[in-house]
């Protein structure tokens, strides 16, 4: 799932059926969401990458059954993440240049520019490929949009059935109750596209003066810590090495390791996540975390909660408190947070999320982010075509 897109599993739905303040969300994205086209034609390239797969496609656009445009033309088409499109069955080699396609999505708000953010794909075979028919929709939040219904009337799979019954959680006690794979929940942003965060003067300055092009969404730096846990559908893996634990969010593929008990350490190579520490707390897994580098989208992202718009950047005093804890049946992961710092914020900030507890044997996929990729997320008219090969 893109994450310009951190709500795309129900990008199938009729507007009209969508919460005002996801209308809301999007109203600042390169798209005009509220609008649909219908590209037939024969696809040129195709990249399956994170955080949008593309599209190469010569075709002539549709629009309520109608032709529109100049004839065939050239077209550039944004989907889907790898780990979202993997589930639903698209494979690297699914779509090959010289293969008819149809494709249902929306177009780029300038009218003449020919790109496209793609919610349906139909081969020549009548295969419809779309994120609304995975196999992952394990999170309340999420199988909850399946009743719904898409646009056009394809199928969800029913995804809950999968989700382990209380006996067959397993049994254990402590840390080890958090071991596994959970997914993360569909958090919406507040009415208005206002950040939940308490900004102080300076972080609502920061905020205000935005530029999309200069967000670190466009050059494969991942979201941090804990707004990362913000996008939906993407699972998050709890796993013991000995004495460290290691946390594993599928988005961005971050992995970050900390000894149980031990003295502050990096967590991750890069020095990305920080130093932290990990204590036992009864049943909880509280981590503490310091010393974060200062980043542009810090503290928020424009697709989610915090940033709801704009990218929310943060300094060197940024902190973050971690508690996990599990549900008495075992299929609930808690993740209570607290998240503070004083260069942007008036006062800390302490949130809750719930991530449902998924087979083990659900597949975590790897993120492969490229930086062509992540930089269709500011696109316009004026940049260079995409490559096609490479």
């Amino acid at each position: 799932m893109s994450l310009r897109y951190a709500f795309a599993l129900i990008a199938l739905l009729p507007i009209t059926l969508l919460p005002l303040s996801l209308q809301a969300h999007h109203s600042t994205a390169v798209f005009a969401l509220d609008k649909m086209i219908e590209l037939r034609g024969v696809i040129v390239d195709f990249k399956l990458r994170s955080p949008h797969s593309s599209l190469i496609v010569d075709g002539r656009a549709f629009v309520n059954g109608q032709a529109s445009g100049a004839g065939v033309e050239r077209w550039e088409i944004e989907w889907e993440a790898l780990p979202p499109l993997r589930t639903a069955g698209v494979e690297a080699t699914t779509f090959k240049p010289g293969d008819a396609v149809t494709i249902v999505g929306s177009p780029h708000r300038d009218p003449n520019f020919r790109f496209i953010h793609a919610q349906a794909l139909t081969a020549a075979n009548g295969e419809v490929y779309t994120i609304m028919k995975t196999d992952r929709l394990y999170s309340p939040s999420l199988s909850a949009l399946s009743a719904a219904g898409p646009a056009g009337g394809i199928a969800i799979a029913n995804a809950t059935s999968n989700v382990k019954t209380a006996a067959e959680v397993p049994q254990a006690r402590g840390i080890a109750r958090l071991v596994g794979r959970w997914q993360q929940p569909l958090s919406l942003p507040q009415p208005g596209n206002v950040s939940v965060l308490p900004l102080n003067a300076a972080g609502v300055a920061a905020r205000n003066a935005y530029d999309q092009k200069a967000s670190p969404a466009n050059t494969c730096e991942p979201m941090s810590i804990p707004d990362i846990f913000n996008a939906p559908f993407y699972l998050f893996e709890v796993k013991l090495d000995g004495p460290r634990i290691v946390l594993h969010n599928e988005a961005y593929e971050i992995i970050r390791t900390i000894t149980l008990g031990g003295p502050a350490e990096r967590v991750d190579p890069k020095g990305q996540f920080g130093t932290a520490t990990a204590k036992l707390d009864g049943d909880a897994l509280v981590i503490e975390s310091n010393g974060y580098p200062a980043s542009k989208w810090g503290l928020g992202a424009e697709v989610q909660p915090f940033g709801a718009g704009a990218d929310v950047p943060s300094s060197a005093q940024k902190t973050v408190t971690e508690r996990y804890t599990v549900s008495a049946d075992g299929r609930t992961l808690v993740l209570d947070y607290t998240l503070n710092d004083p260069a942007y914020m008036a006062k800390p900030y302490a949130g809750r999320l719930a991530l449902t507890r998924v087979p083990d044997a659900t597949a975590l996929y790897p993120y492969k982010c490229d930086v062509e990729s992540a930089a269709m997320w500011s696109r316009n008219a004026k940049d260079k075509a995409l490559k096609v090969g490479q």
